[in-house]
């Protein structure tokens, strides 16, 4: 609609001036009853580059009211402007590209609303039955009862694991009994079977069943996970219930090589990795992972050892919406580096992917 409108008014800026430039009007023809349409057309190219941005308090309360102005988007030392921003509240479409009034567009009457899809939430279960890991994700089950409870009746969730390779024990549904109990079984060493795709929006449909028996990391199983997920529309959500990610010897912890091409495919998916943590323990090396992945997706991460509660009441509201941030693509033509976003002048925490404009 955009590209349309400007046309219109490009093309009548043409025409009003393409009559200063005649040069003999006694030389012309005398003017015909009927001219020939003589209407130029034309198009603007708007080229925007929108970014999911969280803005959140210590509690993980989404800060609301936020406009343009607050945001500070810089690329080295220079400055980027905002072009819009808009609030998009759990359960609410993102806004299309703003309309001509509708007497200015006679399609308007013909443009209907896209219901609300809900969100698309991913439970990712990192199994392993060492005590110090289990004890957590039995501990954390009531929690994460209450976590799903939560979500919109309009969201739907779909339940992964990886213990020795990856499994998919729940297609995309807005069953939340049924959720639970996928979540039960995920957490065991069993066998998961094969789904068949489920409605209209499917994890399953896309889901490399061949390359999931073959992953050895639960960062290759992460990378498939996002494979499956990019070709569904929307903004994704990743809860991991895990205990670590990379490895760990002499010289620290290092990321493994599957990490970057995960990281790289839950970018190209939309998808944002929110950790809860269920090590039991207030400390340990593989948090550094996750604190990693969490931080490269524009996610968070909690640990649940202490205060389960808290841990997934903060997650819950951490999700409950974000906003979309534009920037004009024009501006950022001659630029190269990572784009950065901080607050002017106000209290909170940013969380979004990380963009580089090469």
């Amino acid at each position: 609609m955009l590209r349309g409108a400007a046309g219109l008014i490009l093309g009548g800026l043409l025409l009003s001036g393409s009559t200063a430039g005649a040069a003999d009007r006694s030389a012309s023809p005398a003017p015909q009853e009927n001219p020939p349409d003589q209407t130029f057309k034309g198009e603007i190219d708007v080229s925007l580059l929108t970014m999911v941005v969280r803005v959140v308090d210590t509690w993980g309360r989404p800060i609301l009211g936020l406009k343009p102005e607050d945001f500070r988007v810089r690329i080295g030392k220079k400055d980027i402007p905002v072009v819009a921003l808009d609030w998009i509240a759990a359960g609410v479409p993102e806004p299309a590209a703003a309309a001509p009034p509708a007497e200015e567009n006679p399609l308007a009457a013909t443009i209907e609303p896209m219901p609300a899809p809900g969100r698309l939430v991913v439970i990712f279960v990192q199994a392993d039955l060492n005590p110090t890991r289990i004890s957590g994700q039995l501990r954390l089950r009531p929690f994460t009862r209450e976590l799903l409870a939560t979500l919109q009746p309009q969201d739907r969730v779909a339940v992964v694991s990886f213990d020795s390779h990856l499994k998919l024990w729940q297609d995309f549904a807005q069953d939340l009994d049924a959720t639970h109990a996928a979540i039960d079984r995920a957490m065991l060493y069993s066998e998961a079977p094969e789904l068949a795709a489920g409605g209209d929006v499917s994890l399953a449909r896309h889901f490399d069943f061949a390359a999931a028996r073959k992953a050895s990391s639960p960062e290759r199983a992460l990378e498939l996970t996002a494979r499956a997920l990019a070709p569904l529309t929307g903004e994704k959500t990743l809860i991991y219930l895990g205990w670590g990610l990379g490895r760990f010897d002499s010289n620290g912890v290092t990321m493994t090589p599957d990490y970057a091409p995960a990281v790289k495919a839950l970018g190209a998916a939309h998808a944002s990795v929110f950790v809860l943590d269920v090590t039991s323990a207030d400390y340990h090396s593989l948090e550094v992972g996750l604190e990693n992945v969490a931080e490269a997706t524009g996610g968070l991460y909690l640990k649940t050892f202490r205060l389960p509660a808290l841990a997934t009441k903060t997650l819950a509201q951490t999700i409950s919406g974000y906003y979309v941030l534009t920037l004009d693509r024009s501006v950022l033509a001659e630029k190269e580096g990572k784009v950065r976003i901080d607050l002017r002048e106000k209290s909170g925490t940013v969380l979004a992917r990380p963009v580089a404009v090469r």
